[in-house]
């Protein structure tokens, strides 16, 4: 009997989430100076202040996906390569507390999301900062929030990099990742229909291998997601090397079903990833990888 009755508690509180407060979505500062060890900061004039942070970087902010928390394997790859390829903010975000469970963290999307909006309002009410300095790279449920977080920042974020933006729960969601909630809205589908959303999303849509399962994992969606920011990691290590070879070649579909069948001939014109922002390039993509690193392929 208790046993149901917490079952069914656990569902409730799943489906309608919680008011988070303010240790339930942390922030953590990484620049070139202090690139491992983070400083906390907090939507404040003051926590800044006592930083790192300087206003003539762009700054990144970055997302995990539920059951991470900002010491997690996508943070592991995408600060660091961030830092390495340019000097610029990183403000990994921990909504840890708020997506231990996936459907915790899909009640608690688009709440955390407006929590998420505050530390950069604070930064263009104080510092005069730019929305336009500002890029949101946001894996699974992450994905998601980027475009929430997008949308309640004053002023026009740069660029978005959506990784394999959650599936479950989004179809008919109302605060879905859409095309217009940032300059650019690139967006990653590794484990499309499956894990992560199928069809489109973006200004500009990659399907690598397919978009559904990705070279070296077989069928493991877990596996194929963590490829997915691997891609983006070292798409910004790439920007090290003129050779077009360490880069992830985007060829153009005419639909979503060309891409997910992997047999797109168009035009061989868009790299997928970097810190470039993509404002005059959109469309479907594909590009095929090696199971192993490197990935790209040219």
């Amino acid at each position: 009997m208790y046993i149901k009755c917490a079952l069914v508690l656990c569902a409730a509180v799943a489906a309608h989430g919680f008011n988070l407060g303010p240790t339930d979505v942390e922030f953590h500062l990484y620049t070139r100076t202090n690139p491992t060890v983070s400083q906390p900061v907090t939507p404040s004039l003051n926590s800044f202040l006592t930083t790192n942070f300087l206003p003539s970087r762009r700054t990144f902010l970055t997302i995990h996906s539920n059951g991470e928390g900002v010491a997690g394997n996508f943070n592991a790859f995408v600060v660091g390569g961030l830092l390495t390829s340019a000097d610029v903010n990183v403000i990994a975000v921990d909504w840890s507390r708020a997506s231990l469970l996936y459907t915790l963290g899909l009640a608690n999307a688009s709440q955390a999301g407006a929590m998420i909006a505050e530390i950069i309002n604070v930064l263009i009410l104080n510092f005069g900062y730019s929305a336009n300095m500002v890029t949101i790279v946001g894996v699974g449920l992450g994905g998601h929030l980027a475009g929430i977080t997008a949308r309640a920042i004053s002023g026009d974020v740069a660029h978005i990099v959506a990784i394999d933006p959650s599936f479950h729960g989004w179809t008919h969601h109302p605060d879905i990742l859409k095309a217009d909630d940032a300059g650019a809205v690139e967006v990653l589908h590794a484990t499309a229909g499956i894990q992560g959303y199928d069809y489109p999303l973006g200004t500009i849509d990659f399907y690598p291998n397919g978009g559904t399962y990705q070279n070296g994992c077989g069928a493991d969606v877990s596996c194929g997601q963590i490829y997915a920011y691997a891609f983006y990691a070292e798409s910004l290590a790439a920007e090290l090397n003129t050779n077009t070879n360490n880069q992830f070649v985007g060829t153009a579909c005419e639909s979503y079903e060309q891409a997910i069948a992997n047999s797109c001939s168009g035009a061989r014109d868009v790299t997928f990833g970097g810190t470039a922002v993509k404002t005059s390039e959109s469309g479907i993509y594909t590009f095929n990888t090696n199971a192993v690193q490197p990935f790209a392929q040219g």
